[in-house]
């Protein structure tokens, strides 16, 4: 009886740990099943629509303006319902993400034509209403999970854990749209040519329609259910109790102060996400070609399965990032130099081997080199890049900085599909390589470690920039340890006291106290106020009019 009660404890631990990052995930899964359909789709489109996809009666480059308008529209949310989650909160930001992205969704279903340049141009068009849904999720998603964290004292000491694992999801809506599209075509018997146009039509349709279920699921989940991030409401209302959302051009002058702050960090997040979109999307606009390399008579559902294989060694990388980001031995930075170094010496050796690595002696050394760079591409900057831009920013501006870094990174990728358009195989792993180096200088340089900094401390740190008073925070934010290279230089580790509390000096010294901050907020109460700066500083008080 015993026994059994401690495995069915087991088991209930097991699931519930599943479904603490499988559902606030499943947003990232449905983005993922969706946006890289696209690319698994091609290859059957091109075949049932095959005068379209040679450019008779259609765009010469069909693919590459689907491709630009799922791009554009994802660029368009981050910044947009990045900026805006701020301010309407996780919930809501969370809804309108999952919303646009099913109504996105049924039009993609429901594209139709009377020619096929009509069908086309309508799915074109709607991927980037879908887009703009993606977009929005990786903000709201990578911040919800922070906060998650942040908010739980189990959590607190692996929210690098908790991030990643969200992130996994992605992992998993890649892998699944693989899966789903193989056994569609395997139940119509599509295993070579000729091929039925009836069965790719109610392929693709049948497993878009199948990704639109657990859309819908988590749209009625996050209105009816989700709760509001505790973190981003107290943090909230400790802003408004000093004035915050009051003043007239505090929010300017807030984003004044963040980039004073924290260009560095912005900059460091935003342009490692950038080269490593850049090689990781045209290493992807690549696949098709080098599986074709492997199996040059490889049949749709066969480049399938290769695809297939990559998702899965892909996934694998997920969990290591998860499980080990957090280990003090490793660290956020650590993890992305890693990353970026692996992947520079990968497809370093495929451009210099190429030739050779492509006769038949070598072919399987070639597949290992490109497979093992899925993974360490995964164990490294995809997982640190969706991490980094939520963690290193204030609680306030937290979504908005993510959705800056995301959208120059997805910048890479509209920049990738261009250049990658216009080189050779060789090159295009020569330009992936030097986007690996170019990652590892980046990082070394505007990426602090904030492992097992509290992001708390970080939020004390930005009260003070607000109030005027960065110089009296000696708090672990400004740790040496969790500073970049680029902070160190510029001194901002000089006040830290690792013997003093930063909560008792920053409080007795300044007027963001939580005494001060409730007086404030009762004085706010009065409609006759207005506000200026503080002569002798950048601090905003109150001033009866």
């Amino acid at each position: 009886m015993g026994a059994h009660c401690t495995r069915s404890g087991t088991w209930s631990r097991f699931f519930l740990f599943l479904a603490s990052f499988m559902i606030p995930g499943l947003g990232m899964f449905c983005e993922a099943y969706f946006v890289f359909a696209v690319g698994n789709l091609s290859a059957l489109w091109k075949v049932e629509y095959k005068n379209c996809w040679k450019g008779i009666g259609c765009p010469v480059k069909l693919s590459e303006s689907i491709t630009y308008t799922q791009v554009c529209g994802i660029i368009f949310g981050q910044l947009f319902l990045g900026f805006f989650a701020d301010r309407i909160g996780r919930k809501w930001g969370s809804v309108t993400t999952a919303a646009t992205m099913v109504v996105g969704a049924i039009l993609i279903i429901s594209s139709a034509g009377n020619t096929e340049r009509a069908l086309w141009a309508m799915f074109t068009a709607v991927q980037f209403i879908f887009g703009i849904g993606v977009g929005g999720e990786y903000p709201v998603a990578s911040t919800s999970a922070n906060e998650r964290a942040e908010s739980s004292a189990a959590l607190q000491k692996r929210r690098g854990e908790t991030v990643v694992l969200v992130f996994s999801m992605q992992g998993w809506g890649n892998l699944v749209n693989t899966a789903v599209i193989i056994a569609i075509m395997a139940g119509y018997h599509q295993y070579g040519a000729p091929y039925s146009n009836h069965a790719l039509e109610v392929t693709w349709r049948l497993s878009y329609a199948i990704g639109l279920i657990p859309l819908i699921g988590i749209l009625l989940y996050r209105t009816f259910r989700l709760r509001e991030s505790a973190v981003w409401t107290k943090k909230r209302e400790a802003l408004q109790a000093m004035g915050g959302s009051e003043a007239k051009g505090v929010q300017w002058r807030k984003f004044g102060l963040l980039m004073y702050y924290y260009w560095h960090r912005n900059f460091g997040t935003a342009m490692s996400w950038f080269v490593w979109d850049f090689a990781f999307y045209g290493n992807k606009l690549f696949q098709g070609t080098f599986i074709k390399i492997i199996n040059p008579s490889a049949s749709l559902i066969q480049v399938l399965e290769w695809t297939l294989l990559n998702s899965s060694v892909a996934l694998v990388g997920y969990y290591f990032a998860a499980f080990t980001v957090d280990k003090p031995w490793m660290g956020r930075m650590r993890m992305q130099v890693m990353g970026f170094a692996w992947m520079f010496v990968l497809f370093l050796i495929c451009a210099v081997h190429y030739d050779q690595l492509r006769t038949p002696k070598y072919i399987h050394t070639f597949q290992f080199l490109y497979y093992f760079s899925s993974f360490w591409g995964q164990f490294g900057p995809n997982a640190t890049t969706w991490l980094l831009p939520a963690e290193l920013a204030p609680t306030e501006l937290r979504s908005m900085c993510h959705g800056f870094s995301a959208a120059v990174g997805k910048a890479g990728a509209l920049v990738a599909g261009v250049v990658f358009g216009l080189v050779d195989g060789r090159t295009k792993f020569w330009i992936s390589a030097f986007c690996g180096l170019a990652g590892v200088i980046l990082t070394l340089i505007t990426i602090p470690d904030v492992t097992g900094l509290d992001l708390r401390e970080g939020d004390k740190r930005w009260l003070a920039i607000l109030d005027g008073h960065h110089h009296l925070y000696h708090g672990d934010a400004i740790k040496p340890r969790h500073l970049s290279l680029i902070e160190r230089l510029l001194g901002y580790g000089k006040n830290y006291q690792a013997d003093s509390s930063s909560d008792v000096q920053y409080s007795a010294t300044t007027t963001s106290s939580s005494a001060a901050m409730a007086k404030r907020a009762a004085e706010m109460s009065s409609p006759k106020q207005s506000f200026k700066k503080q002569n002798s500083g950048n601090a905003i008080i109150p001033v009866t009019n």
